[in-house]
């Protein structure tokens, strides 16, 4: 059976076995790969973990395996900060410090990624994986920011990863 090719494909796991011969194994609820698929060297489908090729899935089956593959949820804790309004003009003189507090985390592996909203620029989200809060409230209570009133105000979140936990 051809599916057509288009953007957005929704399609019963019934249908999704005869374009994609593992997912019979899908809807009988057992994960035959990862949710990431890649283009194997003879240009068809690799499905990570399967060790098969499907070599000429159509792109809505492609579609279909990237993102309909259920993934092991991620728990992690978000960090958000408030910044004064004229942060830009202020931080100068304490970025430097407030960004080794962050880089000394990050080489630990525990702080996943970081950086100010833009546009505007008035606040900050930081996101760490396997770090308890009051680790992170140390962390918080010692940025130079913080410390200088660059940040009115924080708030540390739960915050569990259910789509390309792959990435973390």
């Amino acid at each position: 059976m051809m599916l057509p090719k288009c953007r957005v494909l929704l399609l019963s796991s019934a249908i999704l076995a005869q374009a994609i011969p593992a997912a019979s194994a899908f809807s009988a609820g057992v994960r035959p790969w990862s949710p990431a698929p890649r283009l194997a060297p003879s240009g068809g489908l690799r499905l990570r973990g399967a060790g098969n090729v499907v070599g000429d899935a159509p792109m809505g089956a492609r579609m279909m395996a990237s993102s309909l593959t259920p993934e092991a949820p991620t728990a992690m804790l978000v960090l958000l900060y408030t910044y004064v309004p004229d942060i830009l003009e202020k931080r100068g003189p304490h970025r430097a410090g407030h960004l080794a507090g962050a880089k000394t985390h990050e080489d630990s592996g525990k702080l996943v990624a970081a950086g100010a909203y833009a546009n505007p620029t008035d606040g900050a989200l930081f996101l760490f994986k396997g770090m308890a809060k009051a680790d992170i409230e140390t962390f918080v209570k010692s940025d130079p920011y913080v410390v200088n009133g660059l940040v009115t105000s924080w708030e540390i979140k739960e915050w569990t990863a259910v789509v390309g936990t792959g990435a973390f």
